[in-house]
């Protein structure tokens, strides 16, 4: 029977596709690591690796082995998580990615205490390649997303709407005009989210569409970096509706949305389809609705 040391040596080989990588994730040596896989592949007799000169492909076998190991390592976790937190009565681990971080986790997490003070929250606050990561992985019970996750062992379901819309300085020679359209962003600098965020993603993927070359002149994990950015005329961004009605900025930033180019999206609620929707999730589920 596989042990848990092997399991997780396995999801690491399946995740990297090789071997010195996995080593250097767990801290083990190579041959170690090519002993685990080799002692596995013995237990079950079969193969679940091709290997070929620089690199490993997973077989038949090896992708539903990695299937079963990920809900075994996931029920071992509830089970550690419950354990650690035995003395309260309903834990719970929240993603959120940084637009709601920035401006909604802290209500929304004092509203859920307020109601069902039971409730003992850990906030984690990345961006949704991150977190989704953390979802498959049983490092999160529960996450509200601004990216679209498609990975098949996440639920995923919208909850709240939001838009995003394109801010310019005062200064900039956007400032005082009535429409802005899509053709107009030729070339143009930006001052944008980092890669993996969906706001990012979101903009990209239009911009693509549409055959528009941009120039990314700064990325930012920050929200707040971005406004103040653009209030200095720095460059151009795209960012949440919600930034712009909180900031003290607004008297030298303009927003507005792009006319031909609407950039509507959604929230998302996710959760790791192997780990159970208990109360304290549903109860979270409840308090971001709420909010819309």
């Amino acid at each position: 029977m596989a042990t848990l040391k092997q399991l997780k040596t396995f999801i690491a080989v399946a995740e990297t596709l090789k071997m010195s990588e996995a080593a250097k994730r767990l801290y083990l040596s190579q041959p170690t690591v090519s002993q685990i896989i080799a002692d596995l592949e013995k237990e079950y007799e079969t193969t679940f690796f091709k290997r070929y000169p620089k690199r490993l492909e997973l077989t038949p076998m090896g992708k539903l082995f990695w299937d079963r190991a990920l809900n075994v390592l996931n029920s071992y976790e509830t089970l550690n998580q419950s354990m650690k937190n035995s003395a309260v009565l309903r834990p719970l681990r929240v993603g959120v990615t940084l637009t709601i971080g920035d401006t909604m986790i802290s209500d929304m997490i004092q509203r859920l205490q307020k109601s069902h003070p039971d409730i003992s929250c850990s906030v984690y606050i990345e961006n949704t390649k991150i977190l989704e990561h953390r979802l498959i992985h049983n490092e999160l019970d529960i996450a509200l997303v601004e990216g679209v996750i498609l990975n098949e062992k996440i639920h995923t379901e919208p909850i709240m709407e939001d838009e995003l819309q394109l801010i310019y300085s005062i200064d900039h020679p956007f400032s005082g005009r009535d429409v802005i359209r899509a053709e107009d962003l030729y070339n143009c600098e930006f001052i944008l989210r980092e890669v993996g965020s969906g706001t990012r993603s979101i903009f990209e993927n239009l911009m693509q569409t549409r055959h528009i070359p941009y120039h990314v002149k700064w990325e930012s994990y920050s929200g707040s970096a971005i406004l103040d950015g653009v209030a200095r005329n720095l460059g151009i961004g795209v960012i949440s509706t919600r930034y712009v009605k909180g900031s003290s900025r607004s008297e030298v930033i303009h927003a507005c949305p792009i006319k031909d180019m609407p950039m509507n999206r959604y929230f998302y609620l996710c959760y790791n389809e192997c780990h159970a929707f208990n109360s304290q999730m549903a109860d979270f589920k409840d308090t971001a609705m709420s909010m819309k």
